[in-house]
């Protein structure tokens, strides 16, 4: 855990930390980006997981005058001559806890990054029944602790009696909204087409393994 800890958690008189939300400090150099997970420590053997919401910068400076007034009164070519004492403090929101235990994290908590098989169980990705990837999510990205992993959709709800609509969104002429194929084990699956420039979906439908699909424009 030492080589993954990257904070550990502020509770103060104005901002505490609360069932949903908790805060923690971290190295001004310490790349962290919108939607990360993070693990803490808690109580009874147990590991909070949080999804980072907001990262801001605080110095000792008292408001924004102050620095104005330390470059010569917004002179941008001075350094001053002292380098203010700063650091940046992460916002995230709670998703899970690994005993089911949601009471407030405590302050001085430590704060690492989580694995792979962390991640997974936190988002709650390991549970999905009948996974069909529909796409991939990436932790702490730009580092030496990067993190890729698949995200997976319940199939019998895209296709089949429980089915719903899927919206597919992406960059125009990179093929990034194209769906090629998607099977289930009910034999059913789907085609993107195109045809004169207009894409249409086409439904397949197998009797069974190795035979014949019939398909259906929509």
């Amino acid at each position: 855990m030492a080589d993954n800890l990257i904070g550990r958690v502020i509770a103060t008189e104005k901002r505490p930390t609360t069932m949903d939300t908790f805060t923690f400090w971290t190295s001004e150099n310490e790349k962290l980006h919108a939607f990360d997970i993070v693990k803490v420590e808690h109580i009874e053997g147990s590991f909070s997981y949080g999804v980072i919401q907001n990262i801001s910068h605080i110095t000792d400076a008292q408001s924004f005058l102050t620095s104005f007034i330390s470059s010569d009164f917004g002179d941008v070519d001075v350094e001053g001559n002292t380098a203010r004492l700063g650091m940046n403090y992460v916002e995230a929101a709670v998703s899970y806890n690994s005993k089911g235990i949601y009471t407030p994290v405590h302050s001085g908590a430590k704060v690492c990054r989580a694995s792979v098989e962390e991640i997974t169980t936190a988002l709650g990705l390991g549970d999905v029944k009948n996974p069909l990837v529909c796409g991939a999510v990436k932790m702490y990205a730009d580092t030496a602790s990067e993190i890729s992993l698949s995200v997976p959709l319940n199939a019998k709800f895209l296709l089949g009696p429980e089915g719903a609509h899927l919206n597919i969104s992406g960059i125009s002429g990179l093929a990034a909204k194209t769906l090629r194929h998607v099977p289930y084990e009910s034999g059913a699956g789907a085609v993107y087409e195109r045809r004169g420039g207009i894409r249409r979906l086409r439904y397949l439908q197998c009797e069974g393994e190795g035979s014949a699909c019939h398909s259906r424009g929509k």
